[in-house]
């Protein structure tokens, strides 16, 4: 395998005063950035996160998928950055279980996104479910930015403020300690962060019942398995939507409505969820979790991810 180097390309603070309407960087992002980091805005488009980037010298986009292992470029963008895949036997595997198509490898030999530039990326190619744009409601997106790169370069995900930022030289346990006492005093809870089978997990309480989500950014809603939802006694209803995942053919969805949801010491009061027949490996095997904690939420409360510290801080939705 290639080295995956991370270049700065130009101070990331002067990159964004150049950008027209861009916000001033917040109190966190200040503090990250004085530690070396560069980074990227992206931008929120319903309930997906968008990054530009520019692969090969093509533009496009990547959706920031945390519930995604490796970063995945879809089959419809191939030709589109000159890509040259290689084909596997490994079959697709999305949320709801694997699918009949088998996954490929390409390299990105040169990906930048803001102020940054990865080289020799690899990365995994895949038709979404309908040949043409995953996300094709709110625009098409050419693949997925995935967990492995969050977690190679210590990346600070800051949805609130729409800002993606790493580190070349890759994560920095030590600005943990003052990521954790600049978010406290805003009045952020921490939640602690494992990784369990290459997927984000975190501790919640489900209308009372004890259990573990899976953290999802490319998870348009919070998603709940329907053996775990009998067994919480969530009810709902059936909504006629059927739900599409790579991979595998769509999924009807439920609609259920309970009083509370915990995610480790945060409260979500009122809580809503999709129900649907999820994946065996998401809620079984080793993660035994009850479903997804998907982007709605995250967004609500304003979610920031330190992977130095493996912890997402959420806060009361702003009224």
């Amino acid at each position: 395998m290639k080295q995956c180097a991370l270049i700065p390309i130009f101070a990331f603070a002067l990159a964004l005063s150049r950008v027209q309407g861009a916000a001033p960087l917040s109190q966190l992002d200040q503090f990250v950035v004085g530690h070396g980091y560069g980074g990227a805005q992206f931008v929120r488009a319903e309930n997906t996160y968008r990054l530009p980037i520019n692969a090969n010298g093509k533009v496009g986009d990547l959706t920031i998928d945390t519930g995604s292992p490796a970063s995945l470029i879809f089959s419809a963008s191939v030709k589109k950055f000159g890509l040259e895949p290689t084909a596997t036997n490994v079959p697709v595997h999305g949320a709801f279980g694997k699918g009949t198509e088998k996954i490929s490898i390409v390299t990105i030999h040169q990906l930048t996104m803001g102020n940054l530039g990865l080289m020799n990326v690899k990365a995994y190619v895949a038709s979404d479910w309908n040949s043409g744009g995953f996300y094709r409601p709110y625009g098409l997106s050419d693949g997925l930015f995935g967990l492995r790169e969050m977690l190679k370069y210590g990346v600070v995900l800051d949805l609130a403020n729409h800002l993606i930022l790493a580190h070349p030289g890759g994560p920095m346990k030590d600005i943990s300690s003052g990521i954790r006492s600049i978010l406290t005093k805003q009045g952020y809870t921490p939640v602690d962060l494992t990784i369990v089978d290459d997927h984000l997990e975190l501790p919640a309480v489900i209308n009372g019942v004890t259990t573990k989500l899976v953290v999802d950014t490319g998870a348009y809603f919070t998603t709940i398995g329907r053996d775990f939802a009998r067994q919480a006694k969530l009810g709902g209803y059936d909504t006629g939507v059927i739900s599409h995942g790579l991979g595998t053919n769509g999924r009807g969805v439920s609609y259920a409505h309970f009083p509370e949801l915990r995610i480790g010491d945060f409260t979500i009061k009122s809580a809503s969820v999709t129900v649907s027949d999820l994946d065996s490996g998401i809620t079984g095997g080793k993660m035994q979790a009850a479903g997804l904690l998907g982007a709605e939420y995250l967004g609500l409360h304003g979610a920031i991810f330190d992977f130095n510290g493996g912890t997402l801080y959420l806060r009361p939705k702003k009224e």
